[in-house]
């Protein structure tokens, strides 16, 4: 479509200017091409590189202290001696990999209630850690495009007011899936093989075919009032879901790979074995969220310019 056929947008406060994108104008609902999807995220991030950053320490926070519960989990669980065996796999003199199996079955399993807060603490902090990130980051992201002043402590505080939110409704969603994917696989299975199956095979594929175009929604419980409904998040994406997905996957496995590559080269520097591991992906792939979150914003942004635009209102304090 022509670029005069754009839905024009309403006037900013004196002062304030929307950003300059290098690319031309998109008509109403129109996705930017690959190349101005990429650089256009990373411009973004270069203005906001300050906040961006902090938001992504919140999240690297949250993961390292996600893994230390982790870790004091799994000794608790396997009577103290997960350290001392752990070291093990490093240790020259040690022969554990001549018979891995046989060392895995020597580990004496002690569930206690300790070791499951320990374990339930760590899958807290890690979700809580990263959501706040992601929250503040793509709410940020969408005052950056819309031309509207924001500063770190206004959006941190909106953020963790819109987390109880978010985290039920990815729960719940999370629930769903599993239900209606594996734990209806595992009864077929139990009650007929080959039916259960075919039912795994095409809960995974649907999966693969669905999860990307929830990246949009995801975005719009973020950034909008109110967690919304699948009818407007369907109605806002129709006629753009192969481009949609195409973009989420491409850009995902481009992501993870070069996440992997950083992760495989920073394994050079004389880190101890699995806490070095522990460093090294605490400070990649914190990075690679935060540019995925930019991008998936940016397509938000894309879509709603046919719609009738969700203001950005401050959630109000419970």
């Amino acid at each position: 479509m022509a670029g005069d056929s754009t839905r024009p947008r309403p006037a900013l406060p004196p002062g304030v200017e929307r950003p300059q994108w290098h690319h031309r104008p998109l008509a109403p609902g129109e996705l930017r091409r690959i190349p101005d999807l990429v650089r256009d995220s990373l411009s973004l991030i270069g203005r906001r590189w300050r906040p961006f950053a902090e938001f992504t320490v919140i999240g690297v926070a949250g993961y390292l202290v996600a893994f230390v519960m982790l870790f004091l989990g799994l000794n608790a669980l396997l009577g103290g001696q997960f350290f001392s065996r752990i070291s093990e796999l490093t240790d020259p003199t040690a022969d554990v990999w001549a018979d891995f199996d046989a060392w895995l079955e020597s580990f004496d399993v002690t569930p206690t209630t300790a070791a499951f807060v320990l374990l339930f603490a760590f899958g807290l902090a890690c979700c809580v850690g990263f959501l706040v990130q992601e929250i503040a980051i793509s709410r940020m992201a969408l005052d950056d495009v819309q031309g509207r002043p924001s500063d770190f402590g206004e959006t941190l505080a909106a953020s963790v007011r819109r987390l109880p939110k978010v985290f039920a409704f990815l729960v719940g969603l999370g629930l769903v899936i599993g239900v209606a994917g594996c734990g209806i696989g595992v009864l077929l299975l139990w009650l007929a093989r080959p039916l259960g199956i075919v039912w795994l095979l095409t809960s995974w594929l649907a999966l693969v075919v669905f999860f990307p175009l929830l990246t949009i929604y995801f975005v719009m419980a973020y950034v909008e009032p109110r967690i919304p409904s699948p009818r407007r998040w369907w109605r806002l994406i129709r006629g753009r879901k192969a481009a949609i997905w195409g973009r989420v996957m491409l850009l995902g496995i481009a992501a993870n790979v070069i996440a992997v590559g950083l992760a495989e080269a920073l394994g050079v520097l004389p880190l101890p074995a699995l806490y070095g591991d522990l460093v090294i992906n605490a400070v990649v792939f914190p990075l690679i969220f935060m540019l995925s979150a930019v991008v998936h914003l940016l397509m938000y942004a894309d879509l709603i310019t046919r719609d009738d635009p969700v203001p950005l209102e401050a959630d109000s304090p419970s």
